[in-house]
């Protein structure tokens, strides 16, 4: 999701792109599409030479790992999150991205989740770390919030697709593959938002 909408918005904006960057070849792809890249390290609280100046902030880095690396996670996607926006803390605004999968499982198919609903570890397989440190992340969001005084919306994610894949692309090559497609109801509906929609949101 992250690199479409830094390409969608360096059209017309003035965009940085922070990640390790450790392949010389991607990163020279996200400069080519119009974006200033600065390579950091959030597990490693290692944001050397970034700026402090800018207007807006997006915040969708994520590591996945499973529950053998429960504490990588933790470091990575949640104290990333903090240092991230501390450092980014006299922006107007910042965007947290959080997930659907943050919601306590509902024995309903069709239940439609609100905001305040329970939340919960919905343990999803591919990313058994997934729930746990995205709540973690919502909180430390709302803390820097509040101590920045930093306006933040944590938009909770559900299904993206686009070009670049997806979750319903990752389920197609699974049953291409011969693999199975784990679900929590069948049949499971869900709502899938094309990156397209997702850029015009931000736009």
């Amino acid at each position: 999701v992250a690199r479409p909408i830094a390409e969608f918005l360096a059209r017309d904006n003035e965009v940085w792109g922070i990640a390790r960057f450790a392949d010389p070849e991607g990163r020279a792809g996200v400069e080519k599409a119009g974006i200033r890249t600065h390579a950091g390290d959030l597990a490693e609280g290692r944001l050397d030479g970034l700026p402090e100046d800018f207007t807006y902030v997006l915040h969708l880095a994520w590591t996945r790992a499973g529950l053998d690396q429960l504490d990588v996670s933790l470091r990575s996607n949640v104290e990333g999150a903090g240092m991230v926006l501390h450092h980014c803390r006299r922006a107007k605004a910042a965007l947290v991205m959080s997930t659907q999968s943050v919601y306590k499982p509902h024995s309903d198919a069709g239940h439609v989740f609100p905001e305040d609903d329970p939340l919960g570890d919905a343990s999803p397989l591919h990313s058994p770390t997934y729930s746990v440190s995205k709540i973690a992340e919502e909180a430390v969001a709302r803390y820097c919030a509040r101590a920045y005084n930093l306006p933040v919306t944590i938009a909770r994610m559900n299904a993206s697709y686009g070009p670049n894949g997806g979750l319903p692309a990752y389920h197609l090559d699974a049953v291409v593959a011969g693999q199975p497609v784990a679900a929590r109801h069948d049949p499971a509906p869900y709502s899938p938002i094309h990156q397209d929609d997702i850029n015009a949101q931000l736009g």
